[in-house]
């Protein structure tokens, strides 16, 4: 899904204050989005789950690193764990600016031209993705050209020219159970050697 109201904002603007503009994050808001189902894991109901980084406000739907001065074990190990599955996220837009160059420098086209550009961009390679036409390697920028091995997260996050945030701090405490008994069940499960 394309939310076109919220493309075309400055290159500088954070996800997370973007993603509070859009008709998306109104319609989760509204309960119109997110199916209602959950899993109970010890006795707390766990919606399925938006990844964000830590400048996105915790929800109960939407999942946050802890940001603690000091983290406990169980704290990291659940940071690292939402930062390797946001890393899909991260993955695909090294594909689409991979695939349309035109989306890695600056544009000297107006706004709206730059919005269109934008959006077409996405459609297309999205239309591309259906059709099975696979990216080159040589393409991929979440992809190191000399060994094709994946990048790391931050080496990503440097080519795509993504900025830090401050984070938005709109935490209910239904949201820090969801996050903390899912934390405790990551542990448990790399403790018992049953990682999923």
């Amino acid at each position: 899904m394309v939310d076109s109201h919220s493309c075309g904002y400055p290159g500088n603007s954070h996800d997370a204050i973007i993603f509070k503009s859009t008709d998306i994050w109104r319609a989760i808001q509204d309960d119109d989005l997110i199916p209602n189902i959950a899993k109970s894991v010890d006795g707390i109901n766990v919606p399925p789950l938006i990844l964000g980084d830590s400048a996105f406000p915790l929800q109960t739907w939407l999942m946050k690193p802890y940001t603690n001065a000091v983290l406990s074990p169980q704290q990291r190990y659940f940071n690292y764990r939402l930062s390797r599955a946001r890393m899909v996220t991260e993955g695909a837009y090294g594909q689409l600016k991979g695939r349309w160059r035109v989306l890695l420098r600056k544009s000297e086209s107006s706004k709206i031209h730059v919005r269109t550009i934008t959006l077409a961009c996405v459609v297309l390679h999205n239309i591309c993705i259906t059709q099975g036409d696979s990216i080159s390697r040589k393409l991929d920028l979440s992809i190191t050209p000399q060994d094709q091995e994946k990048r790391d997260r931050e080496e990503i996050r440097k080519i795509l020219q993504m900025r830090e945030c401050k984070p938005i701090t709109d935490t209910t405490n239904e949201a820090t159970k969801v996050r903390n008994v899912l934390c405790q069940k990551l542990w448990i499960e790399k403790e018992t050697g049953q990682v999923s």
